[in-house]
């Protein structure tokens, strides 16, 4: 009998028509708002990895991204992360996203072992007040997260950083009651570059917690500063190594 021709190489499945890119992708922002704020170690060490270190008061992030371009095209997306260490290095350990395009989910889940979702999101900075708003539902109806940004002062110089993001990365095995076939952390950079920067007062909150995508229960103790950031720039770029667990 005669076999098939197509050769197995590095490149997403269906491998005849992959998915994504699999050299890093690229995003214009129409606006990045992120808000911070302080938790408890007892709300949020449960959704951490035992390998990685925490804060007393572990700092957390609420990001909502509006993406007017991507390497997968248009989408907005919710970050939702904690800061911690992994043998001494700090890193932005990412609990939680939501999008609304599934190309990205698939690169970022199978590729860099983002904890990514469908879902819908939106940021309106058009509210006929002071305040920004944005929110995410899942399941549709179902508003799971608020966020808030009241901008206060735009900052006269450009931002331009580095995020060193940490996944955790599992793919289960298609054996029963096997050890998972990846396990992994993977170091991840995002880079942003932003020619308009505000900073402001945030508030993030849950109106309608799930059970499904309990962010609900990393409560806030004290909210910490605010950014918005208008025609943003993005870059994420394949990592040099991962950490084998």
């Amino acid at each position: 009998m005669p076999f098939g021709s197509l050769s197995v190489s590095n490149t997403p499945i269906p491998q005849y028509a992959p998915p994504y890119p699999v050299d890093g992708s690229d995003y214009t922002s129409e606006a990045v708002l992120t808000v911070a704020y302080q938790t408890s170690l007892q709300c949020v060490r449960h959704l951490v990895p035992d390998m990685l270190e925490l804060e007393d008061e572990p700092q957390v992030s609420v990001m909502i991204l509006q993406h007017r371009m991507t390497s997968f095209g248009p989408y907005n997306e919710y970050v939702h992360s904690v800061k911690v260490k992994y043998k001494g290095d700090a890193f932005d350990y990412f609990l939680s996203l939501i999008l609304d395009n599934d190309s990205p989910i698939l690169c970022g889940r199978e590729q860099f072992g983002f904890p990514k979702k469908l879902g819908n999101v939106a940021l309106s900075l058009e509210t006929k007040s002071t305040v920004v708003h944005g929110y995410v539902e899942r399941p549709v109806g179902q508003k799971i997260v608020e966020v808030g940004f009241q901008p206060e002062q735009k900052l006269k110089s450009t931002v331009d950083t580095t995020i060193h993001g940490l996944n955790l990365r599992v793919i289960p095995s298609a054996v029963l009651n096997q050890s998972p076939s990846v396990k992994e952390l993977v170091p991840v950079d995002i880079i942003m570059e932003a020619a308009e920067v505000w900073q402001g007062s945030g508030s993030v909150c849950f109106p309608e917690p799930s059970r499904f995508d309990p962010m609900h229960e990393v409560k806030v103790l004290r909210h910490g500063g605010a950014t918005l950031l208008r025609n943003a720039s993005l870059t994420i770029r394949l990592p040099t190594k991962v950490f084998q667990l």
